[in-house]
């Protein structure tokens, strides 16, 4: 059972996102592996111990990426494989860009420089 089918079934799942009453069931541990946003937002949620590598399943709500987005950012932390548009690219290239995620800068800003 692969990670990404993991989260697609919400198994051993410890955060919980919701973006525009959306929820988003996911892994700590791929997100932070990813995204420098939310290393550090995870790093600093610790649990009453005081402990980050035991903090509790925990909620965030994330408000400033659309679900689109965010759709396409958790794909590519578990798959590798990105789903950009130029109908979407901007707005994924500013989700990336919120949530520190270089790759997909990177990948996003290749596309526009391409004309795409």
């Amino acid at each position: 059972c692969s990670l990404n089918e993991q989260r697609r079934d919400g198994l051993l799942c410890d955060v919980i996102l919701i973006v525009r009453d959306q929820e988003y069931r996911t892994h700590r541990s791929v997100l932070a592996a990813c995204s420098q946003y939310f290393k550090k937002l995870f790093t600093v949620a610790t649990t009453d111990s005081g402990d980050p590598h035991h903090a509790v399943a925990a909620v965030y709500e994330i408000d400033f990426v659309a679900p689109e987005c965010l759709t396409a950012i958790l794909e590519f932390a578990y798959t590798s494989t990105l789903t950009v548009t130029a109908s979407n690219v901007k707005e994924i290239l500013n989700a990336a860009q919120m949530l520190e995620i270089p790759c997909i800068i990177n990948v996003c800003l290749e596309i526009m420089d391409n004309g795409g």
